[in-house]
């Protein structure tokens, strides 16, 4: 309820209010003999004050803690607009009859006819102001939405596109290509059929982060797919040394994850802890509600490879972005894990 409070709109608010019960002070003094007086005009000027502000901030409120807010422009534009057709409607008309039977004789002295000309030309002038004012807000917001959507998607876009490209970097940098044309070298006279199926992996890596150049989100079984060739590749490096443990439940697979994502999460893995045969590292990938975690035992480096800090950083930005839900990090004297939302 950010511009119902803040103290510039409050009195602007006001000050409009103000005018327009002068000017329908004015009308009603003209139209009714027994007003004809400063103290009449004043107490048309309180009475119409008083039923202004309360419609007007009441509609207000409506919208902001009512379905109106609650209810989304992606997904349900027709029934935000209804809403606020309803809202002008019947609003106005309720605080017309309320007013009118509790206060309007109590403040200008005599009892009110509700069915008079005069007061249902009242009426209906103020529910054409309510439907007014409403049309400016609920334009209003959706312009606002629509700014702040379109400036998020170039934000993701700009996020996605420096992700991309450090995955890319990472993939071609000459230690990544050296460890697997050196690990391919010894397949090839000892294993020629797991070193096709290297190749074959290797390939489908590159396949896929290129393909992805222009997706913000994919489907996590389309992501395990990938990573599924990423991890063959590291398995074949480091062999017993390295276990990856996936146990994630099929209902899950539709969902859908930032791209790129559990690759990164993987690199880090790797990048910052020891992998030996005394000190094997195993990584698992397990969901938890509607999360999806990765773990691994911590054996950190001592010496730590060079790194830019852009993997956890980005991961948490673009899902900033698109999810509501917070990337969670947690760190033990023994694991560290990755939870982040599933969209």
């Amino acid at each position: 309820m950010q511009h119902f409070f803040d103290k510039r709109d409050i009195l602007i608010r006001h000050s409009i209010i103000l005018i327009l019960s002068m000017l329908f002070g004015l009308s009603m003094v003209s139209d009714d003999p027994a007003l004809f007086t400063l103290e009449g005009w004043l107490k048309a000027l309180i009475w119409n004050f008083l039923f202004i502000s309360f419609i007007w901030n009441g509609n207000m409120a409506l919208f902001k803690i009512g379905p109106f807010e609650k209810l989304s422009w992606e997904t349900e534009p027709r029934k935000k607009i209804l809403v606020a057709l309803v809202v002008a409607l019947f609003w106005p008309i309720l605080c017309y009859y309320l007013f009118n039977i509790y206060f309007y004789e109590p403040i200008l002295g005599y009892p009110c006819e509700l069915g008079s000309k005069e007061n249902v030309i009242f009426l209906i002038i103020t529910v054409n102001i309510t439907l007014l004012i409403n049309a400016i807000m609920v334009a209003n917001e959706f312009f606002v939405h629509w700014r702040k959507s379109k400036l998020e998607k170039e934000a993701l876009k700009r996020i996605t596109i420096s992700a991309e490209f450090e995955s890319l970097k990472n993939q071609v940098n000459p230690h990544f290509l050296f460890n697997a044309l050196n690990t391919l070298s010894g397949l090839i006279d000892e294993e020629p059929k797991i070193a096709s199926r290297f190749v074959q992996k290797l390939s489908s890596v590159y396949r896929y982060l290129l393909s992805q150049k222009d997706k913000e989100i994919v489907s996590l079984g389309e992501e395990l797919e990938f990573l599924r060739s990423y991890i063959f590749l590291y398995q074949i490096r480091f062999g017993e040394n390295f276990k990856v443990e996936i146990d994630i439940p099929s209902n899950l697979m539709h969902k859908e994850i930032v791209t790129l994502t559990l690759q990164m999460l993987f690199e880090n893995a790797i990048k910052h802890n020891v992998i030996s045969k005394e000190k094997p590292l195993t990584v698992s990938i397990y969901g938890k509600e509607n999360k999806l975690c990765v773990s691994n035992n911590l054996q950190p480096k001592t010496i730590l490879t060079e790194s830019n800090g852009i993997g956890l950083e980005n991961i948490k930005n673009r899902y900033a972005i698109v999810s509501e839900e917070l990337v969670e990090i947690n760190k033990t004297a023994s694991t560290f894990s990755v939870c982040i939302p599933l969209i």
